[in-house]
This record gives structure tokens, sequence and C-alpha cells, in this order.
């Protein structure tokens, strides 16, 4: 990716190794380099997991803001690693939820992000471990999906009429965590049409950018069921890198 309000070259080297996870190592690896266009210096290296964690958590979290219920009160978590952290925090910092029902592959996995979530974030939050996704999405305003799942989590009338959905985690052209099926009463957004249906299949060829939604009529769509389906994009890295080398001061000014 090239900032041209910055003159940078950022390039991100990233890999996923579902094995890691036996051996308490993330699953996610990697790097991103940025550049100085000019002279080719390398300006800074960042942890890309760290970085992918930050960005989709923050386009979750806006993509929250727009389509959630403004009283959302009950969040299902499904999935307990950096990335469920990352858009649960999101969430948490626009609505002001009062349960979360937490479901990942482990026991001991769901308990742990639990006992991080009660450490990090000090509010009046009950948090329930279900063994179950169907009983943690059940009743659900938001639900927070970031697994490795190829089929689908749950099923469409486990999710109640105004739900807003976050689903991060595995896509493919054959698989995705939510079902299709509730895509005929549901809204569905993306970062970018043409990248979601290149990375993530034909279904969203009927979708709204986040572009299109931020300059829309938005609010109407909280009292309906929506879905933000996310397959990430180097632009999004790229906000999210420029705004830490901001504040770093390696930077200055533009956007």
């Amino acid at each position: 990716y090239y900032s041209h309000a910055h003159n940078l070259f950022m390039v991100k080297i990233v890999s996923h190794h579902l094995l890691n996870k036996a051996y308490g190592r993330p699953s996610i690896g990697g790097v991103i380099v940025i550049q100085d266009g000019a002279t080719g210096q390398i300006k800074a290296q960042m942890d890309a997991a760290a970085i992918t964690a930050l960005r989709t958590g923050a386009t979750a979290g806006l993509a929250t803001d727009l389509l959630a219920m403004a009283h959302s009160k009950k969040v299902a978590v499904i999935g307990a690693g950096a990335q469920a952290m990352a858009v649960f925090e999101a969430v948490l910092s626009v609505r002001k939820v009062k349960q979360v029902a937490v479901c990942s592959t482990s026991q001991a996995s769901t308990e742990r992000f639990i006992a991080e979530a009660k450490n990090r974030f000090v509010r009046e939050i009950e948090y329930i471990s279900h063994h179950s996704v169907r009983q943690a999405v059940s009743g659900a305003d938001i639900i927070c999906t970031a697994t490795t799942c190829a089929a689908p989590l749950f099923s469409a009338c486990d999710v109640v009429k105004g739900a807003h959905i976050n689903a991060i985690g595995k896509h493919t052209l054959v698989s995705r965590e939510f079902p299709l099926e509730l895509l005929h009463r549901a809204i569905l957004m993306v970062e970018d049409r043409k990248a979601a249906i290149e990375e993530a299949g034909d279904y969203h060829q009927n979708s709204i950018s986040i572009a299109q939604m931020l300059n829309s009529q938005y609010a109407v769509h909280q009292r309906e069921t929506t879905i933000f389906s996310s397959v990430g994009t180097a632009f999004q890295d790229a906000c999210i890198c420029i705004a830490i080398l901001k504040k770093l001061k390696v930077v200055s000014g533009g956007s």
C-alpha cells in the first residue's frame, strides 16, 4: 500500500498457522514494514497480528455503532483469541453492554477470555460461559464471531430480529461464519464490495459498503437485522499504522 499524503510504502507479510493453538502460540504471525517513499529508508516495523487485531476491532466497532440498536445490552462473543478480544473491546466503546455470553473451542479458552476481559474492562458486566454457540447467541443484540470455523456457527432462526452481527473470522468463497439463509432478512455491510466478492463470494453482490452506509440515514437500519461481513483491506492496515506513527511523532500531518 502507498500513502500519497505521507510518501510511505507499507508491506504486510502475514501467515496463519492453525496448529499453533495446540502449543499456546498465536495462530497469526507476521510483520508490517514501512518505508520512506523517497529514500527507501525503513521508518518502522510493526507486529502484523497486533495491527490486524486493531484494525479489525476498530472497523467492527464502527459497524456496531452504525447498525446495532442503541439500547443493545447483550453481546455474544464466539471465539476467544486476540481478534475476538479486539472486537469485544470496540463494541464496549460504542454500546453500554450489560451481559456477555462467551463460547469458544474449549472451556479453558473461554474462561481465559472472560478472566482477561474482567481484568481489562472495569465495569458492571455479567459474563456467562457457554458450551453451545446456539445458547450463546440466543437473545443477543450483538453477535461477534472471530473463529476459524469453515461452516456457519448457528442457524438463522437462532438470531433475534434486530440483532447486529460482526463476522470477522474465517471466510472463503465456500465458507462463512453465518448462514446464508439469514441474508433473506438482513442488511449486509462490507468494507469494500469488490474485495468482499473476490475473497468471500458472490452473495456480497447486494451488500452496502461502509462508505455508502456513512452517507445514508444509517440509524433507520438499527431496527433491522444487520451483518458486517469483514474481509479486511490494506487501506485499514495503513490507516492504523499511520495513526500509530503520528502518535509516535514519526510522521505528521495529512491523512
